[in-house]
C-alpha cells in the first residue's frame, strides 16, 4: 500500500513525555496564548483569539466564555452546555462537518436509520461520526492503519502511515531507560505527569481534600456459595464545610463482605474492590478473600452537566466550572478507592480488609476506571480491566471501534455529550486531523484510502502507558468476540504486550504468550490480531484473555482469581504502599501488650509506624498501642531482608516480610 503524503514534521530535541527517537511532539496546532486557567489555547479559524498579545488574547478568551456561559455554572445546565464551556476555555470550536448522509468519508455499506444517527456495518458493528473531529468509527485495519509500528511478532499492523511510536523505555530527552532506578525515578514520573495532564486530570492538592469520617454499619451474617460471611456497610462521610452550598453531598459508600472465620478471629484478608455489588463472592469467598461493592456514583455520578459542579468534583472546586486540567469522573472514583484503602490501613476498630492486599475490578467504563485507579495508586496490587476499550487498557491510536474521538456509548459519544465527564477537559485537544484541510474539515482520506493522521500524534501517552504505570503489579485485560469489537480486543492485547518491557525491566514477567501460539481473528477482522479465544495467558503479571462471548466480564473472573494469587499469596513482592519506590514491604499491624506504662521503641534496617507516619528514629510506645514494621531494602531480587525492632528490653526480628508472613512478633 502506498504511503500517503504527509507534511514534514517539526524537528527538535524536546520530544515531550513520549520519547519518539528525536521526533518533536511540539504541537502543530496554532498555539496563540494562555487561557485564564493557565492552559495554552489553540485558536480555531476565525476565532476572536487572534488578538495581538498573550495578555489581550487571554482577556478575549475570558470575555468570550463568560459572555456565553456565565462566570459560574447555573441551573439548569445540560451536558452539552458544560462540554461547550470546556471547549470555550480551550479555544476549540466545532467544525462544520456537513450532513451525515452526504459526508464523503462515510464508510460504505452502512445500514440504519439516518435520523437516529446510528448505523451498522455488514458485521453489525455500530458506526457513527464524532462531532469534534469528524472521525467515523472504523472496523477495518486497512482504513485505520495509524497504528503501524505497534504490531507484534508475526502480526504487524498493515502497511500505511503510522504514528511515531511512544517509547516507554525512552525518556523525553531521548535518553534510554536502562535500569529500574531510571524507571522509578525518571521515566515513570514523566509518564504519570503526562497521563494526568493530557487525559484523566490531576488529583487535587492534598490541602484541598475534605475531612472524611468513617462509619461501619451493623454486622450481618449469612452463607453464600458454601462460605459463611460477615457483611456490613462502610461509609465515608465527607465534610462539606469547604463549600456548604454544594448541591449534592458526596460520600464514599459500599458493602464489605469477608469470610466469617476471618471476622471471628479478627484477622485481615485480601479484598477486591468491585465497581458494583458483591455478586463475585462466589469466586472470592472460597479463597478466603473479601469483596467490597463500591457505589461509585455516590461519590461522583456517571454523568456530566450540572454534576460536574457538584459532588466531590464540585465540592473541591467550590461549584465552579472545571478547568481543563481538572480531574474527571474516572480519577474521582480512583481517589475514592484510595481513601478507602487509607481507611483499611488506619489503626482503630477492626474492619477485616488487609490494605496491603487490595485488588480492583471493573467492566467497560468501570474497566477504564480500574486501570486509572491502578495507575494512580501504587497500593493496588491487582487490577482486572474488563473490556475497557478506548481510554482504558487499549491503544487509542488504532482508530478501531470505540475511539477517543467518538468515545463512550455509541449512541451518545464523548465528543457530543455523554462521556466527556470521564476525562480532563484537556483530552479534547487530541481530537481532529493533525493538519487542517479547509476542503475537507473532517476525518479526510489520504490518497491510499487510509485515514489522515490525527492529533493523537501529539499525545505522549497511550494505553500501554497506563498498563506500564501499574508495573510490577498484576494487570489483567479481557475482551470479547465480534459483539465486543467496539472495545477493540486487539488494541487491548497490544497495550499489555507493549507494556511488557517495563515489567521485565523492574523484575517480573509481563504478558507471556508462548512462541508458536496461533493468533486468531473475529468476523470482520482482516488480520489475526489476538491470541486464541477462551485461553487465559496469565503466566506473567500482565494477563490477557479473549472470550468467545460478548461485552461481559464473567468469563474472565476465574483467571483473575488465579492472577491475584501471585500478589495475595505468593512471595516475595513489594508492599503495596511502596511499589512506586520498589523498596519497602510492611508487616501486619499488631498490638503491644504486657507493658507497664510506656516503653522505648527503636528499629534497625527499617521503619515502624504507630499512630503517626513511618519513622526510623527512636520513640516511645504505650501498652495496647498498635505497631507495624517495614523493611527498607530492595525486595525485587528475592534476597532475604532482616529488620530488627526493639521495644523496651524485648527484640523482634522480621525476615523477608511477605504477604504470607507479615511479622507477628511476641508481646
Amino acid at each position: 500500500m502506498e504511503n500517503p503524503e504527509l507534511p514534514a514534521p517539526e524537528r527538535g530535541t524536546d520530544t515531550g513525555a513520549g520519547g519518539g527517537r528525536g521526533t518533536s511532539r511540539r504541537t502543530l496546532l496554532r498555539v496563540v496564548g494562555v487561557s485564564p486557567l493557565g492552559l495554552a489555547v489553540a485558536a480555531a479559524p476565525g476565532s476572536a483569539l487572534a488578538a495581538t498579545s498573550p495578555a489581550a488574547r487571554t482577556r478575549v478568551a475570558v470575555h468570550e466564555c463568560v459572555q456565553k456561559f456565565g462566570a459560574f455554572p447555573t441551573l439548569p445546565l445540560s451536558t452539552i452546555q458544560d462540554r461547550d464551556q470546556m471547549l470555550c476555555q480551550l479555544g476549540i470550536k466545532l467544525p462544520n462537518l456537513g450532513s451525515w448522509l452526504d459526508d464523503p468519508n462515510r464508510p460504505p455499506n452502512l445500514a440504519g436509520d439516518p435520523a437516529a444517527r446510528l448505523w451498522f456495518d455488514a458485521f453489525g458493528h455500530p458506526v457513527r461520526r464524532g462531532a469534534l473531529g469528524g472521525l467515523w468509527a472504523s472496523y477495518d485495519d486497512a482504513t485505520s492503519s495509524g497504528a503501524i509500528g505497534y504490531g507484534t511478532g508475526d502480526n504487524p499492523e498493515v502497511d500505511g502511515w503510522g504514528y511515531t511510536p511512544i517509547e516507554l523505555l525512552e525518556m523525553k530527552n531521548g535518553r534510554p531507560v536502562r535500569t529500574p532506578d531510571d524507571w522509578w525515578n525518571k521515566r515513570r514520573p514523566e509518564i504519570f505527569k503526562a497521563v494526568q495532564e493530557e487525559l484523566y486530570g490531576t488529583i487535587p492538592d492534598r490541602k484541598l481534600w475534605p475531612k472524611i469520617t468513617w462509619e461501619l454499619g451493623a454486622v450481618s451474617f449469612g452463607t453464600a456459595d458454601g462460605v459463611d460471611y460477615a457483611e456490613r456497610t462502610v461509609t465515608g462521610i465527607i465534610d462539606t464545610s469547604r463549600y456548604p452550598e454544594v448541591r449534592n453531598a458526596p460520600r464514599i459508600f459500599g458493602t464489605l463482605r469477608i469470610p466469617r472465620v476471618a471476622y471471628d478471629a479478627r484477622t485481615e484478608v485480601p479484598v477486591v474492590v468491585v465497581f458494583g455489588g458483591t455478586a463475585r463472592w462466589s469466586l472470592l469467598g472460597p479463597q478466603g478473600w473479601g469483596i467490597f461493592g463500591f457505589a461509585n456514583a455516590q461519590l461522583q455520578p456517571d454523568s456530566g452537566g450540572a454534576n460536574m459542579s457538584s459532588y466531590i468534583i464540585g465540592l473541591i472546586n467550590k461549584g465552579n466550572w472545571r478547568k481543563p486540567g481538572d480531574w474527571g469522573a474516572l480519577a474521582a472514583w480512583s481517589w475514592g478507592i484510595s481513601r478507602l484503602i487509607d481507611f483499611f490501613d488506619a489503626p482503630g476498630e477492626y474492619v477485616g480488609a488487609d490494605a496491603n492486599r487490595i485488588g480492583v475490578q471493573g467492566h467497560s467504563r468501570y474497566g477504564k476506571a480500574t486501570i486509572v485507579a491502578a495507575a494512580y495508586d501504587p497500593r493496588i496490587k491487582a487490577a482486572y480491566a474488563s473490556s475497557s476499550g478506548s481510554l482504558g487498557a487499549r491503544m487509542n491510536r488504532r482508530h478501531w471501534g470505540q475511539d477517543l474521538e467518538n468515545d463512550g456509548d455509541y449512541a451518545n459519544n464523548a465528543g457530543e455529550s455523554l462521556e466527556y465527564h470521564w476525562m480532563a477537559g484537556n483530552y479534547f485537544k487530541w481530537m481532529g486531523p493533525l493538519v487542517d484541510d479547509p476542503e475537507n474539515p473532517g476525518v479526510g482520506l489520504a490518497k491510499n484510502g487510509t485515514y489522515k493522521p490525527r492529533r493523537l500524534e501529539l499525545m505522549s501517552v497511550d494505553g500501554h502507558s497506563m498498563v506500564a504505570l501499574a508495573a510490577p503489579r498484576v494487570v489483567y485485560i479481557t475482551g470479547g468476540n465480534n459483539n465486543d469489537s467496539w472495545a477493540d480486543p486487539r488494541g487491548m492485547y497490544l497495550a499489555g504486550a507493549h507494556a511488557t518491557e517495563v515489567y521485565n525491566l523492574v523484575g517480573v514477567d509481563g504478558l507471556v504468550v508462548p512462541q508458536g501460539t496461533e493468533f486468531t481473528s473475529g468476523p470482520g477482522e482482516p488480520i489475526g490480531g489476538t491470541p486464541p479465544f477462551d485461553e487465559a495467558f496469565i503466566d506473567g503479571y500482565v494477563g490477557y484473555r479473549r472470550q468467545n462471548a460478548g461485552h461481559v466480564d464473567s468469563p474472565g473472573w476465574p483467571a483473575f482469581v488465579e492472577m491475584c494469587k501471585k500478589v495475595f499469596e505468593r512471595a516475595p513482592f513489594p508492599d503495596a504502599t511502596d511499589v512506586k519506590a520498589g523498596k519497602k514491604v510492611s508487616s501486619r499491624k499488631w498490638k503491644v501488650e504486657g507493658l507497664t506504662g510506656r516503653a522505648r521503641v527503636s528499629v534497625v534496617n527499617g521503619e515502624y509506624q504507630t499512630r503517626g507516619g513511618w519513622s526510623s528514629r527512636p520513640g516511645v510506645i504505650e501498652n495496647g498501642q498498635q505497631i507495624r514494621v517495614r523493611h527498607t531494602s530492595s525486595r525485587l531480587d528475592g534476597a532475604p531482608v532482616v529488620t530488627t525492632l526493639k521495644i523496651g528490653d524485648d527484640t523482634y526480628t522480621f525476615t523477608s516480610i511477605t504477604a504470607e508472613d507479615r511479622g507477628h512478633g511476641h508481646s
